[in-house]
């Protein structure tokens, strides 16, 4: 048997047939090539033969795959049915089946195959086209496939039983330029049309100018006005129109009598001898009397002075209010009532500041500590009346009449109680017991300018006990008035922890904090020095009273230092004239001469440096003081250089600002 695979050989009369057919279909130089690919494809070439028996695959290497579905077979393989088919005549055994028929010889190939052509010279490849390739194969059973190949497209349909020297290849025609449409032209590069003019207006027609030439725009023809309405004939029995009232002015209703002619004057009174002054004319007023009229420079005087400062209660300038505030003495007063006694100090102050201050300085003229009652422990509970008939109270009558004063001068103001570190205080000692809690003094809350709650002691601020007699002396401490809330903390701890009032932001402060501020005693500063130099007394270095003459944590100087109650104090403006020059005295060793030295200064802040040997042996003092006379004369004012050159020249008077001890 042929292997199916191998191409067969032609006989003589195929081949000349073949030649024949070369021959006939040879093509011109000049025409078109025969076959095209519309033809060829829609050829249809036939299906080949089956292959011989013998090359059959069998059922047992047969594959299966997607495309080779698997034999389907009706012999019996097993004893059971499936499922309820019937059973055929292929599911017998093989024993009982009958014959098959024999099988038909091979179809031989009844069609010649023609031989192979020669291959065509390639055309030359052309410039701007794609080449592209056009195959055309013969296979021995006469279908025939076509494969075209080109940079884009690629069909093929070739058969298993193509051999070489069996295809056909058809190429494109000769490329000739000159047939070849011609191209566009090119577009010419548009020139950047020029920017809108503005047009100026006229009142001429406009022209437009259009590809054909200008052309002006006729305005419309203008229309013949049209001739008047006739009027309305107005009926007989219709009102005749009313005449336009006459406008009047409005100082003809009254509103300015000086147009108009006065009345005549009255007779004149029997016991009127006004008209009998030769220069006045008969009927004339009397004369105003200058006696009832204010005094306005008393007025000016009693009111707060503008000030840079003003916000800073420190240096405010409060001469008007506490002026005015001595004019009022408890025992002229004609009511006991609160309110009466309110309108009349703080009435002539439209700052809240400088009312709540009045009311604070007239305490301290009227009002005097009953020293009696509280050493006796005979205190009896006061009213504001009856504080204002007796003049005695204690710090709590002092707050209950601050208050009974404040709320009818529109101040907003409350009674705290709470501890005070005042009279009887002890300072705590180095590693003591924090005592408990106790209550038993009291002063006032009272909202000033800008809404801020300001904290004050009007009992503290009139003055103090003196002598073994526990005598009371009347000395105004302007500072418990003007001190700041955090500083007034210090030496007040409230019941009420939402009455602190801080600046700093805090809350508050805890109870053992406020009674470790002052723990192991600070140093002792005088009662006058805020008022009579200006000093803040929380401004002295070192703050405790105890100072080591041999410290080796401490170092070898000591730095003494104090400062102004405010950045911007001018003491010869805000306190009580020109400063005084200032001294620390210090105690010699075995018994030598104290020495003065004068502190430094920059008009804020005082400081010197002594070494820690010199300071004095313990049980010693250094004092701070203020040379208050020199040479018979007033001490504000004397320079530093003229105190070192006359020292010990000329007299000196001095005055204790604080005081540090040895130990």
């Amino acid at each position: 048997m042929t292997d199916p695979a191998v191409a067969p050989v032609s006989s003589i009369k195929d081949r000349i047939a073949a030649l024949n057919l070369e021959e006939i279909h040879k093509p011109a130089p000049d025409a078109p090539p025969p076959y095209t690919f519309e033809q060829i494809a829609a050829k249809k070439s036939r299906p080949p033969p089956p292959p011989p028996p013998s090359q059959r695959p069998s059922v047992e290497h047969r594959r299966q795959t997607t495309n080779n579905p698997p034999l389907q077979s009706n012999a019996l393989t097993t004893a059971r049915k499936i499922g309820n088919l019937p059973i055929k005549a292929n599911d017998e055994p093989p024993s009982q089946q009958p014959a098959l028929p024999p099988r038909l010889p091979p179809r031989t190939n009844s069609q010649p195959q023609p031989p192979s052509l020669p291959p065509r010279k390639a055309s030359e490849p052309s410039i701007r086209r794609r080449e592209s390739v056009e195959s055309i194969s013969t296979v021995a059973s006469g279908h025939s496939s076509l494969s075209v190949t080109s940079t884009k497209t690629s069909l093929s349909s070739t058969s298993n039983n193509v051999g070489e020297g069996q295809s056909y290849r058809i190429k494109a025609p000769p490329y000739d330029p000159s047939k070849l449409p011609p191209l566009p032209p090119k577009r010419e590069k548009e020139e950047p049309k020029p920017s809108r003019v503005t047009l100026k207006p006229t009142r001429s027609a406009p022209s437009v100018v259009s590809k054909k030439g200008p052309t002006t725009i006729q305005p419309p023809p203008v229309l013949p006005s049209r001739p008047p309405l006739p009027t309305r004939q107005t009926s007989a029995k219709q009102d005749p129109p009313k005449p336009e009232p006459v406008k009047r002015s409005a100082l003809s209703f009254g509103l300015n009598k000086s147009t108009e002619t006065p009345p005549p004057l009255p007779p004149n009174r029997p016991n009127d001898t006004s008209n009998d002054t030769p220069n006045e004319a008969p009927g004339a007023p009397p004369p105003i009397p200058l006696s009832s009229r204010p005094n306005l420079a008393a007025l000016q005087a009693s009111k707060p002075k503008p000030s840079a400062t003003s916000s800073c209660l420190k240096c405010r300038d409060f001469s008007g209010p506490d002026n005015h505030a001595a004019r009022f003495p408890r025992q002229s007063i004609p009511s006991t009532d609160p309110a009466w006694l309110a309108h009349q100090l703080t009435s002539p102050f439209p700052s809240l500041t400088d009312k709540a201050r009045a009311i604070f300085t007239w305490l301290h003229h009227n009002v005097d500590y009953d020293t009696e009652a509280f050493f006796a422990d005979k205190v009896q509970p006061s009213t504001p009346a009856s504080t204002l008939r007796s003049g005695l109270a204690v710090c709590e009558g002092y707050a209950a009449l601050f208050t009974a004063l404040a709320t009818p001068a529109g101040l907003e103001s409350v009674v705290v109680g709470g501890h005070g570190k005042g009279y009887g205080h002890a300072p705590l000692r180095p590693g003591a017991p924090i005592p408990p809690y106790s209550a038993g003094h009291a002063w006032n809350a009272v909202r000033i300018d800008n809404g801020e709650w300001k904290l004050i002691d009007c009992c503290w601020g009139a003055g103090n006990v003196q002598g073994a007699g526990m005598a009371y002396e009347r000395n105004f401490k302007p500072q418990f008035f003007t001190m700041d809330n955090d500083e007034f903390g210090a030496s007040h701890f409230p019941e009420d922890r939402a009455r602190f009032h801080r600046l700093d932001g805090r809350p508050g402060i805890s109870w053992e904090e406020y009674m470790l501020d002052d723990a192991g005693e600070r140093v002792l500063v005088s009662g006058p020095t805020t008022p009579e130099h200006g000093i803040g007394e929380r401004t002295f270095q070192p703050a405790l009273k105890h100072i080591r003459v041999h410290d080796p944590a401490g170092g070898p100087v000591v730095r003494f230092q104090f400062a102004a109650v405010c950045p911007h104090w001018d003491n010869e403006r805000h306190g009580r004239g020109k400063p005084c020059v200032m001294v620390l005295r210090v105690e010699g060793r075995d018994g030598r001469k104290p020495d003065h030295v004068p502190f430094q200064t920059d008009g804020r802040v005082w400081w010197l440096d002594v070494q820690r040997v010199e300071l004095g042996a313990p049980g010693q003092k250094v004092t701070v003081f203020a040379v208050t006379s020199f040479d018979g004369r007033d001490g504000r004012g004397v320079g530093v250089e003229e105190f070192k050159r006359r020292k010990g020249r000329v007299a000196m008077g001095f005055g204790s600002v604080a005081m540090w001890e040895l130990v």
